[in-house]
This record gives C-alpha cells, structure tokens and sequence, in this order.
C-alpha cells in the first residue's frame, strides 16, 4: 500500500497520541478539514491509526470502534503497521 503525500503527512503527526483538533491545525497546509477528516477515516479503516477514547485520570484506550460523525471525541494514534509504512 502506497500512501500520498496527505496520508503520509497526516501519519507523521501520529507518532504521539493526539486530539482531532490539533490533527487539523498541524495539518492545514497539507489539505482542507473535511480531506483531512476522510484521510483519517481511511487510516483508520487500514489499521494504520487506530481511535482512543481519552481519559483525564488514567491512559486513554483503543476501542472497537469508534462514531465518525463525532471525530472530536477521540484522539488518534498511528498503530505499529502505520508507523511501518512511514518508511523510516
């Protein structure tokens, strides 16, 4: 699987866990919000990124699922297939 230059630049911020705002502010020179949006969809659909429900009190954890129609309830993290495919 080949990524494009918007899913490798959205998998770049990854790396650390990080909350759907701050994905579209890092990344709003790569694409618009709602590109950005489906990219992350698409991760995660493939497994590079998977979608964690936060915690103020204990560290946040992957779920089975998630509600795209409220991506700013969650954060996002690039799985280890994901950060494979960065090519580092």
């Amino acid at each position: 699987m080949d990524l494009d230059k918007v899913e490798k630049g959205v998998l770049e911020k990854l790396i650390f866990e990080e909350r759907f705002e701050n994905i579209l502010q890092e990344c709003k020179e790569l694409a618009l919000p709602n590109v950005i949006a489906d990219v992350l969809k698409y991760l995660i659909q493939h497994k590079l990124v998977v979608a964690k429900y936060p915690s103020e009190t204990k560290k946040s954890k992957a779920g089975f699922m998630y509600d795209s129609d409220r991506m700013k309830d969650y954060t996002y993290q690039a799985t280890a297939k994901g950060i494979k495919h960065l090519n580092y």
